[in-house]
């Protein structure tokens, strides 16, 4: 008897169309399995949603599968579980299908490019670590909950590492895997590095960075079952683990989890959705919980632990907020304020090392001529260009474009050229100055940020250096800012710490959340004392005061507050329809099609708190120009009011006007920009 396979495939214009093909009587082909189809003139890729003995499709429309990728398998619980996926996200099926399987694996088996380095610096441990009072509780608690959320909030440094090895020692035990999610490409080496020291090769490494032949490796040994225990950025939360008992998210409060391409996705309702199909906890990390987690903490919706004291009993440094106005005023021109600059030399030559933090690469991010008035703008996207030293180079950080830095102005001629504010290059060039002139000729200053961290081994050579030399500085972006330990690092700056305040209700938080992460870097090992320096050119901002007293409930009642009163999540839920293109007018009408029914829904239903159409703030990014819906819905209708969003969504998309525009569905994204 023929048996037809029920397949959705990678095709223009697809949906969440089923086609039917005959399977070949001598194939294996089951559901979740990947297969090539014959789809008119094309062979394309397919993945077989259930495997059937009927069709409703007459004999003669029907064609055979023309291949079955071997050893490539979409796990059971990922296949039933795509549905709910597709549902929650407002997905088309395809689109979590390539999620389930990296484009790596679904091609083949690329040439691998060398072995995985891991750093050298958290080596194997001698002796078994022993938890305090308030990590063993924490232990405990999450092993009998269940399949419950837990939200374990702990101070820098106060051994939420040291929890999670436990938990998944004793997960282990009973036969069972574990997932652990970091926000951060820079912390996955050392995470790796601690948890290989401490399961040796049970673990596998997933992120978007490996080449396509470790990416393949190591997917095919979680799938497999060799590894047991897998690290990874957000898209790991996809792994093909069975049987796990334990997804851990550190630094939950991260914006990286959301998704903000396509498809979008939040991975903490992934991993959630996840554990229920497996019966198991999820635990959420974090010194500094988003709001909305906590808030569901306090409603009762997620259990919290808290961790209050570093795990050694070193105390949290000293935070001192640096005027940089009054700075000027005094006649200090520089990048560092007085005080600030006396304290790293004096960190410096006591044989400790520091870490200066600036969220801009490059080395300056405009550049502009003084006579006529002439910026260097990015001809694809609507954003300036950063100059880059190193190569003598102008560059978009968003589409990648680059021109040669113009001894003069291309418009004028003059070599009157002003540089914008600084990035970590002029940092460190200026660093180099600086200890050149207090005699300290020989301490490296190393730069961690994606334009430096791009090759292979890049990350992981400067991780071991900094960890490995006494003394050092360190410059760089978010990527140093969370999860790293290096014990002899004994005084943090944050130059600039003004940039995160952009127009956009979680940009207090996301600041606060990121000073307070910068700030735990310092002083985390006893013979350290711990200082930290935060200038700014607002010292009196309310978030400074809430991060110099560590007080991150302060902080979260003057937030949840201000949400309440202006009805911003979790207190409603904000809905984005994002509309690209390459032709401004055609947006336009698309966006105008779709406003018009929503206005008239809201006239019925009051469904809306504020619904408006826009351009983006970033209104062209790699030659398309983007606008979108923005709205904000009341929480009390908020399911029925996103079913008829996704539904005007998808009637515009079925229009011809829409086949030249991309149109994306986003709730409750984590930027607005």
């Amino acid at each position: 008897m023929a048996k037809y396979a029920q397949v959705v495939i990678d095709a223009v214009l697809n949906n969440n169309q089923v086609w039917d093909y005959v399977i070949p009587s001598q194939w294996s082909v089951s559901a979740g399995s990947c297969v090539t189809v014959p789809f008119g003139k094309r062979q394309i890729d397919g993945y077989v949603l259930t495997v059937s003995d009927q069709t409703t499709v007459p004999e003669n429309l029907l064609k055979p599968l023309t291949g079955l990728k071997d050893n490539v398998m979409i796990k059971p619980e990922l296949l039933a579980l795509l549905p709910q996926i597709c549902a929650h996200f407002k997905l088309r099926y395809l689109d979590v299908l390539k999620l389930f399987i990296p484009s790596a694996v679904r091609t083949g088996k690329p040439k691998r490019n060398g072995e995985r380095r891991v750093p050298a610096y958290q080596h194997k441990q001698d002796q078994p670590v022993i938890l305090n009072h308030e990590q063993q509780h924490a232990v405990a608690t999450v092993l009998a909950g269940g399949d419950e959320v837990f939200l374990l909030k702990g101070v820098t440094g106060s051994g939420k590492t040291e929890v999670y090895m436990h938990i998944i020692e004793r997960v282990l035990a009973v036969g069972k895997t574990a997932l652990v999610l970091v926000p951060e490409i820079g912390l996955t080496p050392q995470v790796l590095a601690n948890f290989k020291a401490r399961f040796g090769d049970i673990v596998a490494m997933l992120h978007s960075k490996l080449y396509g032949g470790e990416k393949f490796d190591e997917w095919l040994r979680v799938s497999q079952g060799t590894a047991r225990i897998v690290i990874g950025a957000r898209s790991a939360v996809f792994a093909p683990l069975e049987n796990i008992g334990v997804i851990i998210i550190d630094e939950e409060h991260d914006g990286s989890y959301q998704s903000d391409s396509n498809p979008r996705y939040q991975t903490h309702d992934v991993a959630i959705m996840r554990a229920k199909w497996h019966h198991c906890p999820v635990v959420l990390g974090s010194a500094t919980p988003s709001i909305e987690s906590f808030y569901r903490a306090e409603q009762g919706q997620y259990r919290l632990l808290e961790l209050t004291k570093r795990a050694n009993n070193v105390p949290l440094p000293k935070i001192n907020i640096v005027d940089m106005a009054h700075e000027i005023r005094s006649g200090n021109g520089g990048i560092f304020g007085r005080d600030v600059l006396a304290a790293l030399l004096a960190t410096l030559k006591a044989g400790n090392s520091a870490m200066i933090f600036l969220n801009r690469r490059g080395y300056s991010q405009s550049v502009r001529c003084l006579q006529c008035g002439w910026t260097a703008k990015c001809e694809n996207c609507d954003v300036s260009m950063v100059y880059h030293r190193d190569d003598e180079q102008l560059k978009c950080h968003y589409c990648a474009a680059r021109l040669p830095f113009p001894p003069r102005c291309p418009q004028c001629g003059s070599t009157y050229i002003k540089h914008g504010a600084m990035g970590t290059q002029k940092i460190c060039a200026e660093l180099e100055k600086l200890l050149s002139q207090a005699g300290l000729l020989n301490v490296p200053v190393l730069r961690m940020d994606t334009d430096n961290t791009q090759t292979k081994g890049a990350l992981v050579k400067i991780l071991d250096e900094f960890a490995n030399a006494s003394p050092a500085v360190l410059v760089g972006t978010q990527m140093i800012a969370k999860g790293h330990h290096f014990p002899r690092v004994d005084f943090v700056c944050v130059v600039n710490a003004d940039g995160g305040f952009v127009s956009d209700y979680r940009a207090s938080e996301r600041t606060f959340a990121l000073l307070t992460q910068v700030a735990g870097r310092a002083g985390r090992e006893i013979g350290t004392t711990g200082k930290v320096y935060i200038q700014t050119y607002m010292p009196n901002h309310y978030v400074y005061k809430f991060v110099q007293d560590y007080d991150y409930l302060g902080f979260y009642r003057r937030e949840i507050a201000a949400r309440q009163a202006t009805k911003y999540p979790p207190f409603a839920t904000i809905v984005r329809v994002l509309v690209s293109g390459t032709v401004d007018t055609k947006i336009i009408e698309v966006i105008k099609g779709m406003m018009q029914p929503l206005r008239d829904y809201d006239a019925k239903h009051q469904a809306f708190i504020y619904l408006g159409a826009m351009k983006c703030p970033y209104g062209r990014l790699q030659n398309k120009f983007r606008y979108q819906i923005l709205a904000r819905l009341r929480q009390e209708t908020a399911v029925t009011t996103i079913d008829y969003l996704d539904q005007i969504v998808h009637n515009a998309q079925e229009q011809p006007l829409a086949r030249s525009v991309k149109i994306f569905f986003e709730i409750n994204p984590s930027s607005l920009s």
